[in-house]
């Protein structure tokens, strides 16, 4: 019997098991881990301080600019990094954000990114990632003052056709000669 040696980091326990012919040895060695210091729990006075305190660092982040580059950005330059980001985000599955960023064209004014969304919720959601996004538009653009701009316009909310009526009166709005059309043909909804 070959006997191994025990390293300090490792427990080795002996099991000898017996088949019908030969007997079998095995030595299972189960790694002891070490650990230099607990992990705070999520609902911990901690973590609620370590969540806030990285919360300032991005912001700080965002607001080093003043010795960065600023180079002129161009709106087509900008709208085809926008939708090139979306597309790299439902590669990710990450759809949600992907939606959010598609729900309004973004619009450049100097270095200011204005969208406009339909409910609070999406802006909420957008400045979530927003460190994350501006620190990939900066580095991209080679612009390291650019900035979101977010409104929320509820009447812009998109309001959904569910019955005929209201589907035929949202065709009509689209083309008056809708009306003629069902006039002529004596059609129903």
């Amino acid at each position: 019997m070959v006997s191994e040696p025990v390293n300090d980091d490792y427990k080795s326990e002996k099991s000898t098991t017996r088949s019908d012919k030969d007997p079998i040895n095995k030595v299972i060695v189960k790694p002891i881990l070490k650990t230099d210091r607990r992990r705070s729990s999520a609902l911990s006075l901690n973590s609620i301080h370590k969540k806030k305190s990285d919360k300032k660092t991005s912001q700080e982040e965002l607001h080093k600019s003043e010795n960065l580059p600023n180079d002129l950005v161009k709106e087509d330059q900008f709208l085809e990094l926008w939708n090139s980001y979306i597309k790299n985000l439902n590669k990710k599955g990450e759809k949600i954000i992907a939606s959010i960023m598609n729900t309004d064209k973004p619009t450049l004014n100097g270095s200011t990114i204005e969208l406009i969304f339909p409910n609070s919720m999406m802006k909420a959601e957008l400045l979530k990632i927003r460190p994350k996004l501006l620190k990939h538009f900066r580095e991209k653009l080679n612009n390291y003052s650019l900035d979101f701009d977010i409104k929320v316009n509820e009447e812009s909310e998109k309001k959904f056709a569910y019955t005929p009526q209201e589907k035929y009166n949202k065709l009509l709005e689209k083309n008056k000669a809708l009306a003629k059309l069902k006039k002529t043909f004596k059609l129903d909804l």
